[in-house]
């Protein structure tokens, strides 16, 4: 199951799923824009679940773009389908 559209308010949470069965059970990765995503590197906002679905927290415009997990097991490799996440700004009420 990979992700799916998203769209989040800027400071908010967002989590984008992805579940892969597999034997043995598949290590589960992430890419933005065709990069890896590094955990390490975000001071602690981005983080991998035990689930394999990774949650941005305080999401920021910078956060938005083209998210796939990919699944890796002896058996090989398997990338799921693209899922765009955007960031919006908080709503301004009309005047």
């Amino acid at each position: 199951m990979g992700p799916q559209l998203k769209v989040v308010e800027k400071a908010r949470t967002a989590t984008m799923l992805c579940a892969a069965g597999g034997n043995p059970d598949p290590e589960i990765s992430w890419f933005k824009d065709f990069l890896p995503v590094d955990p390490a590197t975000s001071n602690g906002r981005i983080k991998q679940l035990r689930s394999g679905a990774l949650q941005i927290e305080s999401s920021e415009e910078s956060d938005q773009g083209k998210y796939e997990c990919v699944a890796t097991n002896s058996a090989g490799t398997r990338y799921s389908a693209p899922a765009n996440l955007y960031v919006r700004g908080k709503d301004v009420g009309s005047a």
